[in-house]
């Protein structure tokens, strides 16, 4: 069964969910992990089986990459860019009917420093799987190359997800690879003269 199947998954969402439909509607400073809680329809205890604050319920559960998908990308031997672009893909799918909760979740991270912060440490985290999952693909190579490219990659998906749920891009996916491949005309540029 998938990690997404499980119910402790299901829960957690189902928590995220609540969170995130409380602070729209009455402000994050007046949410509390009861109100979340008892909107979610479990115990106080039980959310804090999933969360152990409200900020991190708002966040929802770490969005690692799909273990098939994963060991597909490091076991592929076509164009990195191409298997990379299939990665992407089946990490981003799982999210396509959560975007008004993921725009939710980004506007409330902006105005709230504690939820920045979680966001932006998801964001490290994410980058520290995709260096690690660049490192088996090619092990071996310049750990500041492997840094620089992980990083190029979280900024595209970021900017993709940030455009998708703006409405500024409809299609997700494709907003998705088209980022992804503005990392090969960015490496260009720095060849070309001022």
């Amino acid at each position: 069964m998938s990690p997404l199947e499980t119910r402790r998954f299901k829960t957690a969402k189902t928590i995220q969910g609540a969170a995130i439909e409380l602070a729209v509607r009455d402000g994050l400073a007046n949410v509390t992990t009861e109100a979340i809680a008892r909107h979610a329809g479990i115990s106080t205890r039980t959310f804090f089986n999933y969360y152990p604050y409200k900020e991190a319920a708002l966040m929802g559960p770490p969005p690692d990459y799909p273990p098939e998908a994963s060991d597909a990308f490091v076991a592929g031997n076509g164009r990195l860019i191409d298997d990379l672009c299939l990665l992407i893909e089946a990490h981003l799918t799982r999210y396509l009917n959560e975007r008004e909760l993921i725009g939710a979740m980004l506007a409330l991270s902006d105005q709230d420093p504690k939820l920045e912060a979680l966001r932006n440490s998801a964001m490290l985290a994410r980058r520290a799987q995709m260096r690690t999952l660049l490192h088996r693909r090619m092990p071996g190579s310049d750990e500041r190359v492997i840094e620089i490219l992980a990083a190029a990659i979280i900024a595209a998906t970021n900017a993709a997800t940030k455009d998708w749920v703006a409405g500024v891009r409809e299609d997700f996916i494709a907003a998705a690879h088209q980022n992804l491949s503005l990392i090969l005309t960015a490496a260009e540029m720095l060849d070309k003269p001022a």
